[in-house]
């Protein structure tokens, strides 16, 4: 039986990664939520078609200020692991739920779902609108994680751990871009 501490601090530890990613390598909130979700729980999606992917949500899909951007690519990871259509995976009626239970927390949690609701009070203010989504990000990761480990406690013995408690600095990631720019 798995333990809800268990569940607990794994959400957490996914909450932390996806805010470091999000922060250091310039991914926006879709981005690095499927990122750190799918490769800390082995989803088994490339890095590059997760980023595919996750790139249209950004901004409240393509910037325009609707659905939050840390949502949908909640949403969206959430369908790897709890689709009926996976290994695994739950009924359709339950995978249901399950999206529903995200919208529902997160939304009590930050009073919205909507982009520009969440970020209108750092309208000009470029920094504090980042460091904003960066919390919003986080809080969107551990919610779809809590809730697809509820669900998928197998998850939970192949986690990532290695991965997820990583803390990359931005002088290795502008390194690694730099690297794959010379491949």
């Amino acid at each position: 039986m798995t333990d809800q501490n268990d569940i607990e601090i794994l959400a957490e530890q996914i909450r932390l990664r996806t805010e470091n990613f999000f922060g250091v390598h310039g991914l926006c909130c879709s981005e690095a939520i499927m990122y750190v979700i799918n490769k800390g729980l082995s989803g088994g999606l490339d890095d590059e078609t997760v980023l595919k992917i996750g790139n249209g949500f950004c901004g409240g899909m393509g910037g325009g200020e609707g659905t939050c951007g840390a949502l949908t690519g909640a949403v969206s990871v959430m369908g790897l692991f709890l689709s009926p259509h996976c290994k695994k995976g739950l009924s359709k009626k339950k995978a249901r739920l399950a999206t529903k239970e995200l919208q529902d927390r997160f939304k009590e949690k930050l009073a919205s779902i909507s982009c520009n609701d969440l970020t209108q009070e750092f309208l000009n203010q470029r920094k504090a609108r980042v460091k904003n989504c960066q919390k919003i990000t986080g809080i969107g990761a551990e919610i779809s994680a809590t809730i697809i480990l509820k669900n998928r406690p197998d998850l939970i013995d192949q986690a990532d751990r290695i991965f997820l408690a990583k803390n990359d600095s931005k002088l290795k990631a502008l390194a690694g871009k730099f690297c794959s720019l010379l491949s």
